[in-house]
């Protein structure tokens, strides 16, 4: 999205400069509406008659989670609910009509239980301090209004990481004034990605991962839900669609069974990887549904396994 060419904000994290300085430093925001999203918030899109693909350019950049699925799944933020609605204590919460111990989050994401139609949650009116009639997914996840240019404090110890002082000389023409503007954000590119990379939203995403990797997460867990001890790990790999290297010293089961040689050591080989594969997603699918309730997500419980979102 390309920001509007007439509007200088000097606070690094929300300034808009022109098509020329967009294309030179990477924003990735969203904005919908009246809102800025720093991850692609969710919408719905149309497809090709000819080709069954989307037609915005925006879902073409996004890797699909799964393969058919519709505009809206392809945000974290589909995933962040699909994910707190699997957490049996926001559940017990919303049964009570939010009372109880995650009355707070509650009080923000309501009764995520009342139906299965995400967009509806998503797009159901609230208010805020700011706007008014706002949906509900920008009400949480949306950018809060960026900061206005105003005189900087002369104490240069208060001027903090996503802010940079300047002395602007007023006697300069405006032309020339935004032309060396520019030039000077271009010279502290690094300063002004980092700080635009920093979320100031009510929930902020807490680290990147990969679309596909939470859907993956969420089938292990439905499966686990499903089936329990009643089936062996690596077949509960299968029934969830993981996926699995199964050649083992260049050899596969199918290829040892053709031949009539022995495969015992092969597939024993491979349902310990499926085992394994499979563990560590449900591991992942217990943090990610426990950081979820504490208004968290995708977040991890050891901090080494999470990736600062960007």
């Amino acid at each position: 999205m390309r920001f509007n060419d007439k509007v200088t904000m000097i606070d690094c994290s929300y300034t808009k400069l022109g098509v020329d300085m967009a294309d030179k430093i990477e924003d990735q925001r969203y904005k919908v509406g009246r809102k800025f999203f720093i991850h692609a918030p969710p919408f719905k899109g149309r497809r090709s008659k000819e080709t069954g693909e989307f037609l915005s350019k925006r879902l073409q950049r996004i890797t699909p989670p799964f393969h058919g699925a519709e505009a809206y799944q392809h945000s974290i933020y589909y995933f962040w609910w699909e994910f707190l609605r699997r957490h049996e204590g926001y559940k017990a919460c919303c049964e009570k009509n939010g009372k109880g111990k995650y009355a707070t989050l509650y009080a923000d994401f309501g009764n995520i239980h009342e139906h299965d139609d995400f967009w509806k949650w998503w797009s159901e009116k609230v208010d805020d301090e700011t706007y008014i009639n706002l949906g509900r997914g920008e009400h949480l996840f949306a950018e809060p209004q960026g900061r206005r240019i105003e005189v900087a404090d002369r104490v240069l110890n208060t001027q903090t990481v996503d802010t940079l002082t300047v002395n602007i000389p007023l006697e300069i023409r405006t032309a020339h004034l935004v032309k060396n503007f520019r030039r000077f954000l271009a010279e502290h590119k690094e300063q002004v990605q980092q700080a635009r990379r920093i979320s100031r939203a009510r929930y902020p995403v807490s680290s990147s991962v990969r679309l596909n990797s939470l859907y993956q997460t969420l089938c292990v867990f439905d499966v686990e839900r499903e089936y329990g001890k009643t089936k062996k790990q690596y077949e509960k790999c299968d029934l969830a669609g993981v996926y699995v290297n199964e050649i083992v010293n260049g050899e596969t089961v199918a290829k040892l069974k053709r031949a009539d040689l022995p495969y015992n050591d092969v597939l024993q080989e491979v349902r310990r990887r499926k085992s394994q594969a499979y563990r560590r997603y449900l591991d992942m699918a217990h943090e990610y549904i426990e950081n979820v309730g504490k208004g968290k997500f995708p977040l991890r419980s050891s901090k080494d396994k999470n990736k600062t979102a960007d």
